[in-house]
Protein backbone atom coordinates (compact mmCIF):
# COMPACT_ATOMS: atom_id res chain seq x y z
CA UNK A 1 0.00 0.00 0.00
CA UNK A 2 1.38 3.55 -0.57
CA UNK A 3 1.97 4.86 2.73
CA UNK A 4 2.45 8.59 3.60
CA UNK A 5 2.74 9.95 6.64
CA UNK A 6 1.55 14.02 7.45
CA UNK A 7 2.19 15.38 11.04
CA UNK A 8 -0.06 17.70 12.09
CA UNK A 9 2.33 19.93 14.65
CA UNK A 10 2.12 23.45 13.56
CA UNK A 11 -1.17 25.48 15.20
CA UNK A 12 -2.52 27.65 12.23
CA UNK A 13 -5.03 30.07 13.45
CA UNK A 14 -7.73 31.69 10.85
CA UNK A 15 -9.47 33.30 13.18
CA UNK A 16 -9.36 33.36 17.36
CA UNK A 17 -10.51 30.11 19.45
CA UNK A 18 -13.60 29.90 21.17
CA UNK A 19 -12.92 30.53 24.37
CA UNK A 20 -14.70 28.75 27.36
CA UNK A 21 -18.83 30.38 27.97
CA UNK A 22 -21.03 28.70 30.01
CA UNK A 23 -23.40 26.48 27.63
CA UNK A 24 -26.87 28.41 29.23
CA UNK A 25 -25.25 31.69 28.71
CA UNK A 26 -24.83 30.90 25.14
CA UNK A 27 -27.91 32.00 22.15
CA UNK A 28 -30.40 29.11 21.64
CA UNK A 29 -31.00 28.86 18.18
CA UNK A 30 -35.09 28.61 17.40
CA UNK A 31 -36.59 25.81 16.77
CA UNK A 32 -38.43 22.51 17.31
CA UNK A 33 -37.54 19.34 19.38
CA UNK A 34 -38.66 15.64 18.74
CA UNK A 35 -37.94 12.74 20.04
CA UNK A 36 -37.31 9.75 17.82
CA UNK A 37 -36.93 6.70 19.64
CA UNK A 38 -37.72 5.22 22.82
CA UNK A 39 -35.25 4.95 25.89
CA UNK A 40 -34.33 1.69 26.88
CA UNK A 41 -33.04 0.03 23.35
CA UNK A 42 -29.40 1.74 23.65
CA UNK A 43 -30.01 4.01 20.10
CA UNK A 44 -27.16 6.08 18.96
CA UNK A 45 -24.72 7.56 16.68
CA UNK A 46 -27.34 8.58 13.91
CA UNK A 47 -26.62 10.39 10.66
CA UNK A 48 -28.94 10.99 7.51
CA UNK A 49 -28.51 8.99 4.31
CA UNK A 50 -27.76 11.41 1.46
CA UNK A 51 -31.36 11.53 -0.11
CA UNK A 52 -32.28 12.89 3.73
CA UNK A 53 -34.76 10.26 3.71
CA UNK A 54 -33.70 7.77 6.26
CA UNK A 55 -31.78 7.96 9.49
CA UNK A 56 -29.41 5.58 9.87
CA UNK A 57 -28.28 4.60 13.59
CA UNK A 58 -26.85 1.70 15.81
CA UNK A 59 -29.24 0.17 18.65
CA UNK A 60 -28.73 -2.45 21.17
CA UNK A 61 -32.60 -3.82 20.78
CA UNK A 62 -31.39 -7.02 19.45
CA UNK A 63 -29.00 -7.76 22.38
CA UNK A 64 -25.66 -6.62 19.93
CA UNK A 65 -25.04 -3.42 17.99
CA UNK A 66 -26.67 -3.48 15.30
CA UNK A 67 -27.43 -1.21 12.06
CA UNK A 68 -31.25 -0.08 11.76
CA UNK A 69 -32.84 3.22 10.30
CA UNK A 70 -35.89 5.60 10.85
CA UNK A 71 -37.53 8.06 8.78
CA UNK A 72 -36.88 11.53 9.94
CA UNK A 73 -40.58 11.47 11.04
CA UNK A 74 -39.58 8.94 13.48
CA UNK A 75 -41.98 5.79 11.67
CA UNK A 76 -40.70 2.70 9.29
CA UNK A 77 -38.15 1.57 11.89
CA UNK A 78 -36.32 -1.15 10.26
CA UNK A 79 -33.09 -3.18 10.59
CA UNK A 80 -30.43 -1.82 7.58
CA UNK A 81 -28.15 -4.21 8.38
CA UNK A 82 -27.74 -8.29 10.30
CA UNK A 83 -25.25 -9.35 11.34
CA UNK A 84 -23.58 -11.94 13.87
CA UNK A 85 -21.73 -9.47 15.19
CA UNK A 86 -21.69 -5.94 16.82
CA UNK A 87 -21.79 -3.37 14.27
CA UNK A 88 -21.40 0.05 15.22
CA UNK A 89 -21.93 3.54 13.96
CA UNK A 90 -21.63 6.48 13.12
CA UNK A 91 -22.47 4.71 9.53
CA UNK A 92 -20.73 6.49 6.59
CA UNK A 93 -22.14 6.38 3.28
CA UNK A 94 -20.99 7.22 -0.49
CA UNK A 95 -22.67 9.63 -2.27
CA UNK A 96 -24.98 7.54 -3.76
CA UNK A 97 -26.18 5.48 -0.65
CA UNK A 98 -25.08 2.83 -2.62
CA UNK A 99 -22.55 1.78 -0.51
CA UNK A 100 -21.90 2.13 3.61
CA UNK A 101 -18.92 2.12 5.95
CA UNK A 102 -18.94 1.39 9.35
CA UNK A 103 -16.96 -0.80 12.24
CA UNK A 104 -17.70 -4.01 13.07
CA UNK A 105 -16.29 -6.65 15.57
CA UNK A 106 -17.25 -9.74 13.18
CA UNK A 107 -13.33 -10.45 12.95
CA UNK A 108 -12.58 -10.47 16.20
CA UNK A 109 -11.48 -6.70 16.78
CA UNK A 110 -12.95 -3.76 16.13
CA UNK A 111 -12.01 -2.09 11.91
CA UNK A 112 -13.65 -0.53 9.21
CA UNK A 113 -15.86 -2.07 6.59
CA UNK A 114 -17.75 -1.05 3.56
CA UNK A 115 -20.27 -3.11 2.27
CA UNK A 116 -22.28 -2.43 -1.24
CA UNK A 117 -26.26 -2.53 -0.15
CA UNK A 118 -27.41 -4.41 -3.37
CA UNK A 119 -24.70 -7.52 -3.34
CA UNK A 120 -24.42 -7.60 0.47
CA UNK A 121 -19.94 -7.91 -0.26
CA UNK A 122 -18.39 -6.82 2.85
CA UNK A 123 -15.17 -5.87 2.19
CA UNK A 124 -12.46 -4.78 5.12
CA UNK A 125 -10.17 -1.76 4.86
CA UNK A 126 -8.44 -1.07 8.07
CA UNK A 127 -5.72 -3.29 9.71
CA UNK A 128 -7.16 -6.15 12.12
CA UNK A 129 -4.20 -6.30 14.14
CA UNK A 130 -4.86 -2.54 15.26
CA UNK A 131 -8.32 -1.46 16.78
CA UNK A 132 -10.18 0.85 14.80
CA UNK A 133 -13.33 3.08 14.38
CA UNK A 134 -15.62 5.66 13.28
CA UNK A 135 -15.51 6.00 9.49
CA UNK A 136 -16.42 9.18 7.85
CA UNK A 137 -16.37 8.84 3.55
CA UNK A 138 -15.75 11.90 1.54
CA UNK A 139 -17.23 13.57 -1.70
CA UNK A 140 -13.20 13.06 -2.92
CA UNK A 141 -14.31 8.87 -2.50
CA UNK A 142 -11.67 8.78 0.83
CA UNK A 143 -12.90 6.85 3.59
CA UNK A 144 -11.08 8.53 7.50
CA UNK A 145 -11.57 6.66 10.28
CA UNK A 146 -9.91 6.48 13.92
CA UNK A 147 -7.39 3.67 14.88
CA UNK A 148 -4.51 3.00 17.68
CA UNK A 149 -1.97 2.30 14.70
CA UNK A 150 0.52 4.23 14.04
CA UNK A 151 1.90 5.66 18.02
CA UNK A 152 0.05 7.64 20.26
CA UNK A 153 -3.06 6.61 21.54
CA UNK A 154 -5.50 7.37 18.96
CA UNK A 155 -4.63 8.35 15.19
CA UNK A 156 -6.58 9.32 12.09
CA UNK A 157 -5.87 7.38 8.92
CA UNK A 158 -6.92 7.64 5.12
CA UNK A 159 -7.90 5.26 3.12
CA UNK A 160 -9.65 4.39 -0.21
CA UNK A 161 -13.03 2.45 -0.38
CA UNK A 162 -10.70 -1.15 -1.94
CA UNK A 163 -8.69 -0.74 0.74
CA UNK A 164 -5.49 0.43 -0.95
CA UNK A 165 -3.55 3.85 -0.46
CA UNK A 166 -3.32 3.95 3.35
CA UNK A 167 -2.17 7.41 4.80
CA UNK A 168 -2.09 8.47 8.64
CA UNK A 169 -2.99 12.13 8.51
CA UNK A 170 -2.31 13.06 12.34
CA UNK A 171 0.68 12.36 14.40
CA UNK A 172 -0.18 13.72 17.83
CA UNK A 173 0.62 12.85 21.46
CA UNK A 174 -2.50 11.30 23.39
CA UNK A 175 -5.93 11.02 21.29
CA UNK A 176 -7.08 12.70 17.79
CA UNK A 177 -10.31 10.74 16.69
CA UNK A 178 -13.95 11.43 15.52
CA UNK A 179 -13.21 13.03 12.26
CA UNK A 180 -16.26 14.10 9.99
CA UNK A 181 -15.51 15.32 6.03
CA UNK A 182 -16.89 18.36 5.18
CA UNK A 183 -19.26 18.30 1.70
CA UNK A 184 -16.54 19.66 -0.57
CA UNK A 185 -13.88 16.72 0.91
CA UNK A 186 -11.17 20.16 1.25
CA UNK A 187 -11.33 19.62 5.17
CA UNK A 188 -11.44 17.52 7.72
CA UNK A 189 -12.77 18.32 11.55
CA UNK A 190 -11.56 16.08 14.36
CA UNK A 191 -11.42 16.33 18.10
CA UNK A 192 -7.85 16.11 19.84
CA UNK A 193 -7.00 16.23 23.43
CA UNK A 194 -2.44 16.83 23.02
CA UNK A 195 -2.20 13.77 26.17
CA UNK A 196 -4.44 16.31 28.01
CA UNK A 197 -7.94 15.25 29.73
CA UNK A 198 -9.77 17.90 27.71
CA UNK A 199 -10.54 17.84 23.78
CA UNK A 200 -10.39 20.73 21.03
CA UNK A 201 -12.05 20.67 17.82
CA UNK A 202 -9.26 20.65 14.96
CA UNK A 203 -9.91 20.93 10.99
CA UNK A 204 -6.63 19.89 8.29
CA UNK A 205 -6.65 19.30 4.55
CA UNK A 206 -7.35 16.18 3.21
CA UNK A 207 -3.80 15.13 3.80
CA UNK A 208 -3.26 16.49 7.25
CA UNK A 209 -1.94 19.66 5.96
CA UNK A 210 -3.12 23.19 7.17
CA UNK A 211 -4.17 22.28 10.87
CA UNK A 212 -6.51 24.69 12.53
CA UNK A 213 -7.90 24.59 16.32
CA UNK A 214 -11.53 25.90 16.81
CA UNK A 215 -11.24 26.42 20.36
CA UNK A 216 -8.99 26.33 23.02
CA UNK A 217 -10.93 25.71 26.63
CA UNK A 218 -13.70 22.89 27.72
CA UNK A 219 -14.09 19.46 26.49
CA UNK A 220 -15.36 19.37 22.66
CA UNK A 221 -16.19 16.20 20.53
CA UNK A 222 -17.42 14.83 17.84
CA UNK A 223 -17.28 17.42 15.44
CA UNK A 224 -19.40 17.35 12.32
CA UNK A 225 -20.21 19.64 9.59
CA UNK A 226 -22.93 22.12 8.40
CA UNK A 227 -24.23 20.98 4.36
CA UNK A 228 -22.64 24.50 3.34
CA UNK A 229 -19.00 23.84 5.35
CA UNK A 230 -20.28 27.00 7.76
CA UNK A 231 -20.62 25.87 11.27
CA UNK A 232 -19.88 22.96 12.92
CA UNK A 233 -22.64 20.64 15.18
CA UNK A 234 -20.37 19.28 18.25
CA UNK A 235 -20.88 17.99 21.14
CA UNK A 236 -19.50 20.06 24.24
CA UNK A 237 -18.98 20.36 27.83
CA UNK A 238 -18.08 23.89 28.62
CA UNK A 239 -19.15 25.14 32.09
CA UNK A 240 -21.91 22.32 32.62
CA UNK A 241 -22.36 19.03 34.55
CA UNK A 242 -23.53 17.40 31.29
CA UNK A 243 -22.57 17.32 27.43
CA UNK A 244 -24.63 19.36 25.06
CA UNK A 245 -24.97 20.01 21.24
CA UNK A 246 -24.09 23.23 20.07
CA UNK A 247 -22.84 24.74 16.60
CA UNK A 248 -19.68 26.76 15.93
CA UNK A 249 -19.17 29.38 12.85
CA UNK A 250 -15.65 28.04 12.33
CA UNK A 251 -14.31 31.62 11.08
CA UNK A 252 -16.35 33.83 13.25
CA UNK A 253 -16.10 31.58 16.48
CA UNK A 254 -19.75 32.13 17.10
CA UNK A 255 -21.41 29.59 19.38
CA UNK A 256 -24.72 28.59 19.70
CA UNK A 257 -27.21 25.63 21.39
CA UNK A 258 -29.81 24.06 19.98
CA UNK A 259 -33.03 22.34 22.18
CA UNK A 260 -32.19 19.29 23.45
CA UNK A 261 -33.27 17.49 26.37
CA UNK A 262 -31.95 18.48 29.70
CA UNK A 263 -30.44 16.66 32.56
CA UNK A 264 -29.01 14.11 30.25
CA UNK A 265 -25.54 14.02 27.88
CA UNK A 266 -26.94 15.21 24.30
CA UNK A 267 -23.98 13.66 22.09
CA UNK A 268 -22.88 12.85 18.38
CA UNK A 269 -24.77 15.24 16.53
CA UNK A 270 -25.46 14.89 12.76
CA UNK A 271 -26.28 17.61 10.32
CA UNK A 272 -29.48 16.45 7.57
CA UNK A 273 -28.05 16.85 3.80
CA UNK A 274 -30.25 19.79 3.57
CA UNK A 275 -29.66 21.86 6.88
CA UNK A 276 -32.65 22.06 8.18
CA UNK A 277 -32.24 19.41 11.21
CA UNK A 278 -29.85 17.83 13.60
CA UNK A 279 -30.11 14.28 15.14
CA UNK A 280 -28.16 13.06 18.21
CA UNK A 281 -27.94 11.01 21.18
CA UNK A 282 -29.59 11.68 24.64
CA UNK A 283 -28.71 9.95 27.25
CA UNK A 284 -26.17 7.33 27.75
CA UNK A 285 -26.07 3.68 27.37
CA UNK A 286 -29.14 1.12 26.91
CA UNK A 287 -31.26 4.18 27.84
CA UNK A 288 -29.95 6.41 24.90
CA UNK A 289 -32.23 7.17 22.61
CA UNK A 290 -32.34 9.60 19.36
CA UNK A 291 -33.34 13.02 19.51
CA UNK A 292 -33.93 15.42 16.72
CA UNK A 293 -33.92 19.72 16.13
CA UNK A 294 -35.17 21.09 13.44
CA UNK A 295 -34.44 24.70 12.75
CA UNK A 296 -37.74 27.06 12.42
Amino acid sequence: MNRRLFICSAIAMTSPPVQAIAADQRMVDAGELYQLTGSGHGDNRAVYMPDGNRIVFASMRTGKSQLWSIHPDGNALSRLHQSNANDFGRVATYLDGTHISFSSDRDGRNAIYVLDMASGNLTRVSDLQWWSFGPTWSSTNLIAYFSRKGGNKLNIWTVSPDGSNTCQMTNRPGESRQPWWSSDGKRIAYSANAGTNGFQIWTCGPNGEDPTRINNRGDWQQPFWSPDGRRLAVSARSGTAHFKIMTIDVDSGDVRLIRQPPLVDNVHPAWSPDGKHIVFTSGMGHNSYLSQFSFA
